[in-house]
């Protein structure tokens, strides 16, 4: 007979082996907005919300780039797809 484990070690183990699909959602949509038609926009000229960058970022709808003149980004394929989406 196998022992009980801990709730925590149960959900832990769950966790590894499903897929998350992030969820995109407002604030994702209103960062990508100013960079639908351009292609690489200065940090400076758009809202600052670090958390909201990295998520967008982490999931690959955002790229960044270092320039002499600071940080600027732009919207990758899937940030396209994804803000193209019915809401």
């Amino acid at each position: 007979m196998e022992t009980e484990r801990p709730l925590e070690t149960i959900r832990q183990d769950i966790g590894r082996h499903e897929k998350r699909k992030p969820l995109f959602n407002q604030y994702h949509r209103q960062m990508l907005d100013p960079l639908r038609d351009r292609d690489w926009v200065s940090s400076s000229k758009l809202p600052d919300h670090p958390g909201t960058t990295l998520a967008l970022l982490r999931n690959g709808w955002m790229e960044r780039r270092s320039t002499g003149e600071g940080v600027e980004y732009r919207m990758t394929e899937a940030g396209l797809t994804e803000l193209s989406r019915p809401r």
